[in-house]
């Protein structure tokens, strides 16, 4: 820690206001005592300059050592006391609380489909029923050559099972479908192609164009075979309600494909229903579209970027399925995931809208330069210290931001759900991501005795200055402003930034006096509008009947970890998102707190983006 002696402070004029009162026409002195601290700035020989050296009891920070694509996280925790995630290709990473990962090196035995290649997406769940572990997957098998030399479908869906959630997992073999195939891996092949062909044809869906690339489908192969239809991406979902289970899956491109099944490894063709298609907001839409209508409207971020919506993921949450999914090409920076909409797990799905945060993460058109390429998700949920749900997502993204490439890492943050008015006039939940981030953020509590009691306090005013937009109750509302282009109308009405025109200062009260250990402060997400410190921190609790004030004199950014560096100009040129400034120190009581944040010199305005208290559960 950062050693500050410990003094008792003169009263001085900038600290009037903190420590004269008056009292029966009496000026009456309160003391304050200088607070150690640490102000997560120092820097070790091994750190890098915008890394310094953080406590893992209370903080977190992504990092691109987790190298992987397409995670999904597996909670196991009552059976074998780890959370897994498992990533494309073999490899799979372990950890007790979501922040610390362990490298568990490979989880599957192909076995019989020994060479085969590019393990898609697998995602992993336990099932009750016979104890077993099924992990969905697609494979890219090796030709069999009596047949062909290189006309092996590019992506083979297969299922894998093991007893242990590290594996190994072997692939199932199913005898009885794909029996017009005559190749010797069509056994592996867990969908019937005849009748998954079956069940698209009688959807009736107007294709086009079907030699384009902008198609709801991908046929492959047909010299040999009947055909395989392009299938990966798979994503089980178990309703919390009624017990039902569902798969969903990408028929690349451009089409989310979804099954009710009778059990993990046969589907119910005749519920067979395509949820989602690229570059519109509805099935519906795209069906009008394709058959001639000009009104209908694109998603206008999905026309920037590649055609293709993949990689879906399915939530249920106050009556509602969420189907999320990533849209463009993983390899570029514009990848980013959005969410839809739906009363059955089969939909009609509905993608949201800008003004209903469409977007869950994406590098927000490229000016969010912390970021590059975020997709590819899971959700997980879990409880921190004191027993409260928290949902985290978990998502891969590029591991260098200069240079788009397939090279990436496991990122996780927070989701919150934020009560909206959709464009029908419904009142519903929406999600929204407290990231994407990539400096220090507070720990998610998981399996600790400290973590966010912001929760806690039950006020926040502003003691002196002025509010211009927001307020200070927005300092508290657990949602952390991060897009500056998309989502804009969203973010203007619900995830607002407390902006204020002169020096201001602002208080916090607890319900009861708590245990302290840290307090983060979150600057604007708009560099014009950021602040340079925070001063005057007084942490206030009762002693004996008299206030006892703990005192910090300032706070001041860190630039190197706040800021990104022009190297060409030799200057520091706009704020990462998510960025801040804490203080962390021994234990303290506290019943309130009070802060000054003052207006630099140059600026207009300057904004806080939230506050976030840690102490002890």
């Amino acid at each position: 820690m950062k050693k500050i002696k410990i003094a008792v402070l003169a009263v001085v004029a900038c600290l009037l206001a903190v420590m004269l009162c008056s009292c029966a026409g009496e000026t009456v002195k309160k003391v304050a005592y200088e607070l150690p601290y640490y102000d997560g700035t120092t820097r070790r020989d091994f750190d890098a300059e915008d890394k310094p050296y953080y406590n893992d009891e209370l903080w977190r920070r992504n990092t691109s050592l987790w190298e992987g694509a397409d995670f999904q996280v597996l909670d196991d925790t009552e059976r074998t006391g780890y959370y897994y995630a498992y990533s494309t290709g073999y490899n799979y990473y372990y950890s007790t609380d979501l922040e610390n990962w362990n490298f568990g090196a490979s989880f599957i035995s192909l076995e019989g489909l020994s060479g085969a290649e590019r393990l898609w997406a697998p995602e992993v769940l336990y099932n009750e029923d016979d104890e077993t572990y099924y992990a969905f997957l697609a494979v890219r098998p090796t030709p069999d050559l009596e047949y062909e030399m290189v006309t092996a479908p590019e992506h083979m869906p297969i299922i894998a099972t093991s007893k242990d959630p590290r594996g190994p997992f072997k692939p199932l073999i199913f005898e009885d479908r794909n029996t017009s195939y005559p190749q010797w891996y069509a056994k592996y092949c867990f969908l019937d192609m005849k009748q998954y062909k079956a069940a698209y044809e009688a959807l009736n869906l107007p294709v086009s164009d079907p030699s384009a690339w902008e198609k709801i489908y991908t046929l492959d192969g047909g010299i040999v075979d009947p055909g395989w239809m392009r299938a990966f991406d798979f994503s089980p979902f178990e309703d919390p309600d009624t017990g039902k289970k569902y798969l969903y899956w990408s028929q690349s491109p451009g089409g989310t494909a979804a099954v009710e099944m009778i059990d993990w490894t046969t589907p119910d063709w005749s519920t067979f229903q395509v949820v989602a298609t690229a570059l519109y907001y509805t099935v519906d839409d795209y069906i009008k579209a394709t058959n001639g209508d000009p009104s209908i409207e694109k998603v206008y971020y999905e026309t920037l970027g590649a055609y293709c919506n993949e990689g879906p993921f399915v939530y249920k949450h106050n009556g509602k399925y969420y189907l999320t999914f990533s849209i463009g090409s993983g390899d570029t920076g514009n990848y980013s995931v959005m969410q839809a909409i739906a009363d059955s797990p089969l939909g009609p799905f509905r993608k949201l809208t800008d003004a209903e945060n469409g977007f869950i993460v994406s590098s927000d058109l490229g000016s969010n330069r912390g970021v590059s390429g975020p997709g590819h998700h899971s959700f997980i949920r879990t409880k921190d210290g004191k027993g409260d749900e928290k949902l985290l997502m978990c998502y891969h993204a590029q591991k260098s931001v200069y240079s788009e490439s397939w090279g990436r890492c496991m990122r996780f943050d927070e989701i919150k759900w934020v009560e909206t008015q959709g464009i029908d006039g419904e009142t519903f939940d929406v999600m929204h991501l407290n990231g994407p981030t990539i400096t220090v953020q507070p720990t998610f509590g998981v399996g600790r005795e400290v973590g966010d009691i912001t929760s806690r306090v039950k006020s926040a005013t502003l003691v002196r200055g002025t509010v211009k937009e927001g307020s200070a109750d927005n300092l508290i509302d657990g949602l952390i402003p991060t897009f500056v282009k998309m989502n804009q109308a969203f973010e203007n009405k619900y995830v607002k930034e407390t902006e204020i025109s002169v020096t201001s200062t602002f208080e916090l009260e607890f319900e009861s006096e708590q245990e302290l250990r840290a307090l983060m402060i979150y600057n604007s997400k708009n560099t014009e509008k950021a602040f340079a410190k925070i001063k005057d921190i007084a942490f206030i609790s009762e002693n004996n009947g008299a206030e006892r004030i703990n005192y910090i004199k300032e706070l001041e950014v860190d630039k190197a970890a706040s800021y990104f560096f022009d190297v060409r100009n030799d200057r520091y040129d706009g704020i990462q998102r998510c960025s801040n400034v804490y203080a962390e120190f021994d234990p303290i009581k506290v019943k309130k707190i009070r802060f000054t944040v003052e207006l630099p010199e140059e600026q207009e305005r300057t904004a806080i983006g939230e506050v976030v208290v840690l102490g002890k559960y």
